[in-house]
């Protein structure tokens, strides 16, 4: 009860969103100026054909319910001719369908909603830097600031979310906007009846929050935690209590109809999947060692030979040396980080339920745990100060004694930023999953102008063929791709390939922009055409190929079906 009644005083005296943002102007203008211009030098510097290899997976599906939402007014979109609608959260793309109202072509489009994804990202860390204030003294707060964006601009998942259509922007937003203004609502005294545009506000944010992703619900947790500590002449009574309950079960209740058949033929059955032939021991160092370092130090998981999670199920950590020295000190950083849970709960016990209420669903999600953590991420900052404080503080007392030149402490947060930027930028682009695989800030340039040459131009061979005639057939993953660019139709390789290729021109596309597909291009192609002799056995005529060192396409016509 104690830490129930000192979080909520702690919440009472925060000040409001409004009056940091007013009186920290000038920091947010400078470092979020730099942030933003570094940003969109990003966006307008490179061809958007680079990024169109890194249209797959959730991206692709989130803009191809965006492109059917614009289309047919409903978000009923499908991958290929021949399959069923798929099954997907609609609302990230949804949020982006005005820009394919505005603009026809591809290109515009995409630069449009990078733009607006830096706009977004800009609110989530001015969101990020107003929570982390509530554990730095106020003289410090800009320097909270100047470290949000710091942060923000060297994490790979954050620079993703600015160039990719991906969920976990709008859900920090949605969730942050809800944990903000139930706090400033249930902390000011007042009824709630004097309260209801906010409550509404609050309202229509969890249910934007809950149709991004479906574990909004644990924002629940935040909001009862923070109500239990309200004092007995501000409480609220059992019949208000049991309407809001009634009317909040009645609510959650028609989200999941609404939404139904994502939650329980594809949201539901991965977690259940994970849960049953996941390693567990992998689970856990994918938490400890790998996902929650990454959010204390951005490039963490950069500094690794192999991503670990190569294998959805059977993660491996420590192959090498250097990852397993990284593992230990990835899980010694997320010991700190559940220590600083325990002096922490007396001012923020909601933060904590909140977090651990989630964090099972997160952790089973091995290949996503780390993403999913993002609009956490303030939590884990505190909790981390938290702890560190704690472990360090006889140390700190000792130190203090010694008188130490301003200037060493400055040369030492230089050297430091100065280290996770090397860090960064020996992985650049390309993927995490091997460090020998990475594009290291000296080879940017022409490992982007490679990958933008080859895919601009197999769009143009792509926009040349008859339209109505053609039908594409790619890898899993990548079904769809051109139909979002170019308006391109697909066909899912089946039983009835060879049907369709007697009305049909088929084509069987085979493409790679990433340095480690690339490497072992040949042996995916053959494996690919390989799986689809199932159906067949088929013949592949070459049409179209370009061939770099970064960047492979191969174009083949479907010929002679049996």
């Amino acid at each position: 009860m104690d830490a129930l009644r000192t979080s909520y005083e702690f919440h009472r005296e925060l000040e409001s969103p409004v009056s940091f943002v007013r009186r920290e102007w000038q920091a947010f203008v400078i470092f979020g100026g730099v942030f933003v211009i570094v940003l969109m030098i990003g966006v307008f510097s490179v061809d958007p054909a680079y990024f169109y290899p890194r249209l797959g997976t959730d991206p692709l599906l989130y803009y191809l319910k965006g492109l059917a939402f614009v289309e047919t007014g409903s978000t009923l979109a499908t991958t290929a001719i021949n399959g069923p609608p798929f099954r997907y959260v609609a609302m990230p793309g949804v949020m982006r369908a005005p820009f394919m109202m505005m603009f026809s072509d591809f290109d515009n489009q995409l630069r449009a909603i990078q733009v607006s994804n830096i706009v977004l990202v800009t609110v989530i860390a001015a969101m990020f830097a107003y929570i982390l204030s509530w554990v730095v003294p106020r003289s410090r707060h800009w320097m909270a600031i100047g470290f949000v964006f710091g942060f923000m601009l060297l994490s790979p998942n954050w620079v993703a979310n600015v160039f990719e259509p991906l969920a976990d922007g709008p859900y920090a937003v949605f969730t942050l906007g809800v944990i903000i203004l139930a706090t400033r609502i249930l902390t000011s005294g007042k009824p709630l009846r004097r309260h209801l545009v906010a409550i509404a506000a609050c309202a229509v944010l969890f249910v934007l929050a809950f149709m991004v992703k479906f574990t909004a619900p644990v924002l629940f947790v935040f909001i009862a935690v923070l109500a239990a500590g309200r004092p007995r002449e501000h409480r609220v009574s059992r019949r208000t209590k049991a309407v809001v309950a009634v009317v909040g079960v009645a609510g959650l209740a028609l989200l999941i109809a609404l939404n139904w058949n994502a939650f329980i033929y594809r949201y539901l059955p991965e977690p259940i999947a994970f849960l049953t032939y996941g390693s567990k021991s992998g689970m856990a160092l994918n938490l400890l060692g790998l996902s929650i370092p990454a959010h204390i130090i951005p490039v963490f998981h950069l500094a690794f030979d192999f991503e670990p999670i190569g294998r959805n199920f059977r993660p491996k950590f420590g192959t090498t040396p250097n990852d397993a020295v990284l593992t230990a000190l990835g899980v010694a950083i997320s010991l700190i980080v559940l220590y600083g849970v325990w002096p922490a709960r007396r001012h923020f016990l909601p933060e904590i339920w909140y977090f651990l209420a989630g964090l099972p669903v997160i952790t089973l999600m091995m290949p996503s745990t780390r993403r999913y953590l993002l609009p956490y991420e303030p939590l884990i900052w505190i909790f981390f100060y938290a702890g560190a404080t704690a472990l360090f503080r006889p140390l700190l007392v000792r130190v203090r004694t010694i008188r130490v030149h301003p200037a060493f402490g400055l040369a030492l947060f230089i050297a430091a930023a100065l280290g996770l930027i090397f860090v960064r930028s020996q992985r650049v682009v390309g993927t995490a999953g091997n460090r020998n695989a990475g594009i290291s800030i000296g080879e940017t340039r022409g490992y982007v102008n490679e990958v933008s040459s080859t895919f601009r131009d197999l769009r143009g061979f792509l926009e040349s063929l008859p339209r109505e005639r053609t039908l594409l057939v790619s890898m899993y993953g990548t079904v769809g791709r051109w139909k979002a660019i170019s308006h391109m139709r697909y066909y899912m390789q089946d039983s009835t390939l060879s049907v369709a290729a007697r009305t049909n021109d088929i084509y069987v596309l085979v493409e790679c922009g990433t340095r480690e597909v690339c490497h072992d291009f040949d042996r995916w192609d053959r494996g690919f055409r390989r799986r689809m002799d199932r159906y067949g056995p088929f013949a592949y005529e070459p049409v179209f190929a370009r061939t770099t060192e970064h960047a492979k396409v191969r174009v083949y016509r479907l010929t002679n079906p049996q």
